[in-house]
């Protein structure tokens, strides 16, 4: 029985040895704890993107009201993500209250004011983040580096070039980790925009262009691509020129590095045709149709990536395409200056509301220093097959005629970026600041492959602000072929122009985009040169004709 003694004896040495500490605990409100070793919880997100990888779970990320968020990039390259699902993705709890962010992951929490660019509590100390929180509707973005640091994480963000991800974690974040974290996102939300398009051929029905790893290539001749009920056929003879001569027709077959490609062809017009989907499987390219009438083959996999396939689709819908447009016995492009104008509820989004309701077409020439105030909007252009234009940066009232080289470059380049940065395409037209250009203007808008579109109908609305005679300027002076010029500026012109649509559409008219005007007369616009209309008359001296149709 000693031995039973005598383990009685320790255990009451050790009872006796916690009491100290149990009686302290008790004090204190609780039992002394062991703090456990955090999980390692991890979030990938990616920059434009909706979805993202929590935990290995592909989740959709939207606020309370189901609005979609997304990580973006602010213009001096900060990488802004929601903060709400940054925080919970990590495996902490984030509360909101008098306008204080409270985030705690296990024993850490940090303090973080809605119009403040500093974090308190972090080691006693203050952390100054690069911006401060941003408010996008209901929810927050903040720097994705900064806050996870702050909740003693790690953080790797990848330029657009290798996806756009943004890996957030607590543990270890060694090289070999990061490359199977990024393995699984190339795997889940796909690669980034930028990375579809720079290795990519998209092509849109009825369209003489194409675009040509992210840059639009216009096609010589009359021959486009076709939709068919089993996908989309483009024409064996543009192939050489759609793909910069990396795939040619030779002796009525296809061929590629001098080698015969395996792909049937068909004849569509007595021309032959090759189905898109043969041809990029031939060539070891992902096949997707990112919007109806467009096909695209790409380096990676688009299908199922429902951001990207969107993007891609807007970047192609800038292909001048007749496809969509009705028949009609005359045409006009309708164009507005010097917008955008108000919010997601504004001036533009009503006009724009009013355009798609008459399946009406508008080239919009915008000013990038209303831009940066208004651009809630910009996705719509493309999606609705608007064309992007470009009224310079700052709309300088003493026109660009009789400037420098530099000053013009500076104008419209840097607007065309802009523009860019918020649609995912550059502007395909340009417009000068009171339509005045002089030969330094036609050469810098050359250089920057742009054509100088004026008009040939002025509504004057920006001297006659009454709709009514807004409204009668259009229909008692449109003509097939005219330009007209508006302003996004005022509910005077979106009231006449709405009713003078309704009142020449019962005329036989349709309205289009000025490319789309261009190519339904058989005009390639050119950079650099000017275009006031495509009247009859017009069109022939473009083309070096007689007014009557034959060669002059």
């Amino acid at each position: 029985m000693k031995w039973k003694t005598g383990a009685a004896l320790m255990v009451l040495v050790l009872v006796i040895a916690m009491i100290p500490a149990a009686v302290s605990a008790i004090r204190t409100g609780g039992f002394p704890s062991f703090t456990p070793k955090l999980e390692a919880h991890q979030i990938i997100l990616q920059v434009d993107n909706n979805m993202a990888i929590r935990d290995e779970e592909v989740i959709t990320l939207a606020d309370g009201q189901g609005k979609e968020l997304m990580p973006y990039m602010d213009e001096s390259g900060n990488t802004l993500v929601p903060i709400r699902p940054l925080v919970e993705g990590l495996g902490g709890q984030l509360i909101f209250e008098n306008d204080t962010f409270k985030m705690t992951i296990g024993e850490k929490t940090i303090l973080l004011k809605a119009e403040d660019s500093s974090i308190w509590g972090v080691d006693d100390q203050e952390y100054t983040l690069p911006v401060k929180p941003t408010r996008n509707g209901a929810s927050f973005y903040v720097p994705a580096r900064a806050v996870t640091e702050a909740l003693g994480g790690k953080n790797v963000d990848y330029p657009a070039a290798e996806g756009g991800y943004i890996i957030c974690v607590m543990g270890d974040l060694d090289d070999t980790k990061k490359d199977k974290l990024k393995t699984t996102a190339q795997e889940k939300l796909g690669y980034s925009t930028e990375q579809y398009l720079s290795d990519s051929l998209v092509v849109r029905e009825s369209s003489k262009s194409v675009l040509l790893n992210g840059s639009m290539t216009e096609l010589s001749g009359n021959l486009r691509a076709k939709k068919k009920d089993d996908g989309i056929y483009f024409p064996a003879e543009a192939l050489s020129e759609a793909t910069n001569g990396a795939v040619t027709y030779e002796k009525g077959a296809l061929h590629k590095d001098g080698k015969k490609l395996n792909v049937a062809l068909s004849t569509e017009d007595d021309a032959p045709y090759c189905k898109l989907s043969d041809l990029a499987a031939a060539l070891g390219k992902s096949y997707s149709e990112p919007s109806d009438g467009m096909a695209a083959m790409t380096a990676y996999p688009l299908d199922g990536h429902k951001k990207q396939m969107e993007a891609v689709a807007a970047a192609a819908s800038g292909l001048p395409s007749l496809g969509n447009i009705p028949k009609a016995d005359a045409y006009i492009a309708l164009t507005f200056d010097d917008g955008p104008t108000g919010g997601s509820k504004g001036l533009t989004a009503r006009l724009l509301d009013s355009l798609k309701a008459h399946n009406a077409h508008a080239t919009f020439f915008m000013c990038g220093y209303r831009i940066k105030d208004f651009h809630t909007h910009m996705d719509r252009y493309l999606a609705e097959g608007h064309e992007l234009g470009n009224h310079t940066m700052n709309h300088p009232m003493k026109t660009l005629k009789g400037k420098s080289s530099d000053f013009v470059h500076k104008e419209v380049d840097e607007n065309s970026d802009l523009i860019a940065s918020y649609t995912g395409q550059k502007p395909t037209a340009m417009r000068p600041v009171g339509g005045a250009y002089d030969d330094n203007v036609k050469q810098a808008m050359k250089e920057s492959g742009l054509p100088i579109v004026n008009w040939s109908l002025d509504t004057l609305d920006w001297k006659n602000r009454d709709a009514d005679i807004i409204y009668d300027k259009i229909v008692s002076n449109a003509q097939d072929g005219d330009i007209v010029l508006m302003h996004d500026l005022r509910q005077c012109t979106l009231d006449g122009v709405t009713r003078a649509m309704e009142t020449l559409e019962k005329r036989g008219f349709a309205f289009v985009t000025v490319s789309e005007l261009a190519a339904l007369k058989g005009v390639a616009l050119e950079p650099g040169v000017v275009y006031t209309d495509f009247h009859a008359s017009t069109v022939a001296k473009l083309k070096g004709e007689s007014s009557d149709g034959k060669a002059a």
